[in-house]
């Protein structure tokens, strides 16, 4: 029986776009399977009580700029492109919201990707519900469909309750990945949770 890891993500997020990208490497480990669960990162934070985003960067590396120049070089290491995205001019909650909805109504994991590539990937300058469909659609999903459903009460109920698992798993940022109980927080801690998953593989 395969393992299943929880992975808590953020589409807006520069290191769940590199996190993200390392998943099959993961998979590929053995008997385990990567369960995609998208969600707000401000909601998490807000529902822990915590975040290093309030008012003032609390430091350096939680500045845009050197979080930029940081994973430019991650994504240099793992020899995909790393575009920044019009920060502004996209609508984040609708977006993840949108990979919520996918979760209802097929792929949710193959729909991420698609978003991840267009938002970081390609840099994306706007991502309208056009465009949310359309990669849906690329990705084997009914785009007008998962469009109609991203403000439909059970996506915002199924949001809140990947949430409340979240919080409860011990998870308190993205990217998050859980597995026996563990909590493997940040791109940077992948490596550890390769050693973890390969310690029990014959």
């Amino acid at each position: 029986m395969a393992r299943i890891v929880d992975f808590y993500y953020a589409i807006g997020s520069r290191y769940c776009y590199l996190a993200q990208s390392q998943v099959q490497r993961l998979e590929a480990i053995g008997q385990v399977a990567i369960r995609w669960r998208p969600l707000l990162s401000e909601d998490l934070m807000r529902a822990r009580g915590l975040t290093p985003f309030k008012d003032q960067a609390v430091s350096v590396q939680y500045m845009p700029e050197y979080r930029s120049e940081d994973a430019a070089r991650w994504a240099s290491f793992y020899n995909i492109p790393y575009r920044e995205p019009s920060w502004k001019s996209i609508d984040w909650r609708r977006v993840n919201m949108a990979a919520v909805a996918a979760a209802r109504v097929g792929d949710v994991a193959a729909y991420s990707r698609r978003l991840f590539d267009a938002t970081f990937g390609a840099g994306a300058t706007l991502l309208t519900d056009h465009d949310l469909a359309r990669l849906a659609d690329e990705a084997g999903l009914d785009g007008a469909r998962l469009v109609s459903l991203i403000d439909d009460k059970e996506t915002q109920a199924l949001h809140h309750r990947t949430i409340d698992a979240a919080v409860e798993a011990g998870a308190f940022g993205v990217p998050t990945f859980i597995v026996d109980g563990e909590v493997f927080w940040g791109n940077d801690r992948l490596i550890l949770l390769q050693h973890h998953l390969a310690k029990d593989v014959a």
